[in-house]
């Protein structure tokens, strides 16, 4: 039985994912080592898979990203249960990374201006994301953000 592997991208620049795959042809001698147990910016895993196997069960995850908002929390505290080896991968995992630099400012500020003052937004109405919405299809339900990455 081959080690399971895990990959998350949490809040990243992406670039851990983009190194990995950079290995090009190699990485189908990571995929003859592990089982790639999740690796969902590769391919399509769910969270239900994850949370429905045993503690412990996944050999290694490799954690790239901070945490940003509650979604990012509940993987990296799932990832942990799950995995024998959680290893923090990756310059946004261990120090904060592009999503750190969000630390000097608050939240409110942040959301404020990626919604309402960015040049690049067109918003007149002030429209901000609210953790729940409803839509036609169904209710849609957004991670909430932390006041600082963590």
């Amino acid at each position: 039985m081959k080690p399971k592997l895990a990959i998350y991208w949490a809040a990243s620049c992406g670039g851990c994912d983009i190194a990995i795959l950079d290995i090009e042809e190699k990485i189908l001698n990571v995929a003859d080592f592990f089982d790639i147990a999740f690796w969902p910016c590769a391919a399509d895993f769910k969270y239900k898979d994850v949370e429905a196997m045993p503690d412990q069960s996944i050999t290694l995850t490799l954690f790239n990203g901070a945490v940003r908002n509650s979604e990012n929390y509940h993987l990296a505290k799932l990832l942990r249960q799950k995995s024998l080896v959680l290893c923090a991968f990756g310059s946004c995992a261990v120090e904060g990374g592009i999503p750190g630099l969000a630390n000097f400012y608050d939240k409110e500020s942040i959301i404020d201006y990626a919604f309402r003052k960015s040049p690049s937004t067109v918003n007149p109405e002030g429209i901000t994301p609210q953790p729940e919405f409803q839509v036609p299809e169904g209710k849609l339900i957004i991670p909430e953000m932390f006041e600082t990455v963590r």
